[in-house]
This record gives structure tokens, C-alpha cells and sequence, in this order.
């Protein structure tokens, strides 16, 4: 997506719009975001990614069962604007956002972004982050494997890290949730 000027080694970037990125042909085994207008390839995950997407992903579904309303997604797209199209590793969504017969990604953020940290730096992390809450995630937790932490960000403002045998609590998006941290990192 890049453009280098022949008269200079000077290399300078196009910036796509969400309906460019969408637009382009998909690179079969690629996961790829559009964030501030740049597109983003997400490295193929292993396993240390993996588990603890797969417990939280476990352990919601439990929670939302006995209390629907929300739908869990796993890698879905989110256009947030015209040039932040992201997708988080697991999020939910009110199901009232559900439009039978609608077509392309979910417009604006989730209620609740979950991102699995492996090899994403904190710079493009934290914007992330940032973004999801400045376009109406109310939640967004950020599963760090190797620290065994779960940090919390809320769309009031501050955030809340869990270790271990933490009750693992987030009342704004899932009233009555709560799990001890420890087993979103079980078999890692």
C-alpha cells in the first residue's frame, strides 16, 4: 500500500478509507485492520494467544447464556470511521445492533473489545484501545498471557488490572460476571 517517490529514498504511505480496505483482495491466511487509514497485518497467532482467547471466549459464553442480550463474536470486523476498521479477538455486541439482511462489518465499536496481546507493540495497543473507546466500546480488556493479568479500561476513564486469584469483574458490561483471573490463563 506504500508509494516510494522516485527522487528521493523518502517512502511515503496511502492512506485507505474503510471502503478502499474492504475493497482490496483478501490474502487467504492474513488478518489485516485499518487503523488511522494504514493497513495492519496481525501475525499468524500460536498458542499462547490462543488458550486464553479460547477460555474467555468459554467463560463469557457461560455468562451470556443466563443473561442474553449480548452476542459474542469471535475476530469479527468493526468500521469505526472512514479510516478505523479493527477487529478485536473476541467482542460483544448488543444483539438490538443486529440488523436481519444487513451486509459488510459491524458499524462502530463493540460494548466489549477483548484483545489478546502476543506480538502487537504497545504504541499501536494503546490506540487500539483508545480507539475502541472514543467510538463506544464501553469496555475493553487486554489479556496479557505472559503476565498473567487481565487489564480493564472503561469508557468512564481509567483502567483495572486483575492477576491471579482476582475475581475478574467488569459490572458495566457484564453485571454478575465474575471469574477468578487465573482461569483465563488455565493450560497456558
Amino acid at each position: 500500500m506504500g508509494a516510494t517517490t522516485s527522487a528521493t529514498t523518502t517512502a511515503t504511505t496511502t492512506l485507505l478509507t474503510v471502503q478502499e480496505f474492504i475493497d482490496l483482495p483478501e490474502t487467504e491466511g492474513l488478518l489485516e485492520e485499518l487503523i488511522e487509514g494504514e493497513v495492519v497485518s496481525m501475525p499468524v497467532s500460536g498458542q499462547p494467544h490462543e488458550v486464553p482467547k479460547s477460555n474467555v471466549i468459554r467463560l463469557v459464553t457461560v455468562w451470556s447464556l443466563q443473561n442474553p442480550g449480548l452476542l459474542l463474536f469471535c475476530e469479527a470486523a468493526y468500521q469505526l470511521d472512514d479510516r478505523n476498521c479493527l477487529i478485536p479477538d473476541v467482542s460483544l455486541i448488543a444483539e438490538s445492533r443486529i440488523v436481519p439482511g444487513s451486509k459488510g462489518v459491524f458499524q462502530r465499536a463493540p460494548e466489549l473489545a477483548i484483545e489478546v496481546v502476543s506480538s502487537e507493540s504497545a504504541a499501536r495497543l494503546e490506540r487500539k484501545i483508545r480507539l475502541y473507546l472514543a467510538h463506544g466500546a464501553k469496555s475493553v480488556w487486554t489479556i496479557y498471557p505472559q503476565e498473567r493479568m487481565v487489564r480493564i479500561d472503561g469508557a468512564a476513564g481509567g483502567s483495572k488490572r486483575f492477576y491471579d486469584d482476582e475475581p475478574l469483574l467488569d459490572p458495566n458490561v457484564l453485571p454478575g460476571f465474575s471469574v477468578l483471573t487465573s482461569a483465563i490463563f488455565k493450560g497456558v
